[in-house]
């Protein structure tokens, strides 16, 4: 039985066609196993394909304006980090701006490279708002 490409085609201008790695839910368990390794923090992330990209969804609990404390029944998955396939390599993390844009974030690599980049957060971005630290 002839195997499928792991692979998509895109074309760019008069350049031809340049190969790109699509994603899939192997790369998304890879990716929730490996922030697991690291830490718990990361267990209530949800992960989704959506276009051919890895969409990651973080937990956000809203404030209740009466108690003036945290509501859990006010609690929603928001879409946070983004990975994409790219041409230089193979994926590229970006995260959703307040401006309701993708935000490319300096790092392109493997999975492995990016459940590193998402764990040390060193732009201060991988974080959900509630969580990130605020000095």
């Amino acid at each position: 039985m002839p195997r499928r490409s792991s692979g998509k085609a895109k074309k760019h201008g008069g350049r031809g066609w340049t190969w790109v790695m699509t994603l899939t839910e192997q790369h998304i368990e890879e990716l929730r196993s490996r922030l697991a390794a690291i830490g718990p923090q990361w267990s209530e992330w949800e992960y989704k394909l959506h276009g051919g990209n890895i969409i990651i969804y973080t937990p956000i609990t809203l404030w209740n304006p009466k108690t003036r404390k945290p509501d859990p029944s006010l609690r929603y998955m928001a879409k946070h980090l983004r990975i994409v396939s790219t041409t230089p390599g193979p994926f590229q993390l970006e995260y959703w701006r307040h401006t309701e844009q993708w935000w490319p974030l300096p790092c392109t690599g493997s999975i492995q490279e990016i459940a590193d980049f998402i764990a040390a957060d060193p732009c201060g971005f991988c974080a959900p708002p509630e969580v990130s630290k605020v000095d």
